[in-house]
């Protein structure tokens, strides 16, 4: 059993997603990864072995960005009241 790390990054929100697969596991005929926070897909490909997002990260500094990039982030705030104009 060999997993492999692949790290995913989302240029608009400045977050990092920890994505791990088995390379000996059948592959399915989809594989995709939602961001939990704003549920866009973050990870998708075909003929894939099943893939699981570990965790996530804000990159607070960050020199170098991962070779897979996300350009797209729909997280809206819910918890406070929305503003209104004067």
């Amino acid at each position: 059993m060999t997993y492999k790390k692949i790290l995913v990054d989302n240029i608009v929100c400045t977050r990092r997603f920890h994505i791990a697969y088995d390379t000996e596991a059948s592959p399915e005929a989809r594989v995709e990864l939602a961001c939990p926070h704003c549920g866009i897909v973050v990870f998708s490909e075909k003929n894939h072995p099943p893939a699981k997002l570990l965790r996530d990260e804000n990159l607070v500094r960050t020199a170098e960005y991962s070779e897979k990039r996300v350009n797209e982030c729909h997280f809206q705030d819910t918890f406070s009241p929305a503003s209104q104009e004067k």
